[in-house]
């Protein structure tokens, strides 16, 4: 058992190691390209794996959703992921929930056209827009039961950089598109936590959102309703 252990812990490293390198190149080149051109949008140039013991979010939420019977209820998903299991799970499970998903990743959205190709119904429930957060308009949205936002702040300041939307705009806006008593999930590991974590003690010392629960990996917060 030792011997599998430590087999699959140094495989998990060898593969977190290869995949920092991955990552790295494709920002370095995105860098590169934007010098030249620009006005060129920011994208995320690669697509983000199904990693549980890297990144467990996802998958967490969607455990959230079944354990909480959650139904028939408007999401908005910030970052797919190419898996974009939120989506295949809530099909799956049958909740019927009604996800707008949003990347900023191209190879994201390729896997999404991909997948509503091959099963139409899943693009009835699941809708993948490609675009930056930080470009979102109010008018554009309409409003949510709940949103996740588990990768805020984690691509760096968007002020002065030509977006709509600073970060904290970006959780303004969609704090102000939940309904009375919706929720927000978010990342506590997420690598921009640390940055996102004075904007959050902001709005819940505003009495703007309130803490729900802690579930597995995530925070939910609740959105305070104007009468309490």
């Amino acid at each position: 058992m030792r011997v599998v252990v430590n087999s699959w812990s140094f495989w998990a490293r060898a593969v977190g190691r290869a995949w920092a390198v991955y990552e790295k190149m494709g920002h370095a080149k995105e860098l590169l390209l934007r010098r030249i051109q620009p006005g060129r949008m920011r994208i995320l140039p690669h697509s983000w794996p199904l990693w549980a013991r890297m990144c467990p979010c996802d998958l967490d939420f969607c455990d959230f959703l079944q354990e909480r019977n959650v139904r028939s209820k408007s999401i908005f998903h910030f970052g797919t992921g190419g898996h974009h299991i939120v989506g295949l799970r809530n099909r799956v499970d049958d909740l019927c929930n009604v996800i707008l998903g949003v990347t900023v990743s191209p190879n994201e959205i390729k896997r999404y056209v991909k997948l509503v190709v091959r099963d139409p119904i899943l693009g009835q429930n699941y809708k993948v827009l490609f675009a930056d957060v930080h470009d979102l308009q109010a008018a554009s949205l309409p409003n949510f039961d709940l949103v996740t936002l588990f990768h805020l702040c984690e691509f760096g300041s968007a002020t002065g950089s030509g977006h709509l939307l600073s970060d904290e705009g970006v959780l303004g806006l969609l704090t102000s598109k939940l309904k009375p008593g919706g929720l927000l999930a978010l990342y506590p590991q997420s690598l921009g936590y640390r940055r996102l974590r004075p904007i959050i003690a902001a709005a819940i010392a505003a009495g703007t959102l309130e803490h729900r629960e802690d579930y597995k990996s995530l925070l939910i917060l609740q959105v305070r309703n104007e009468a309490s």
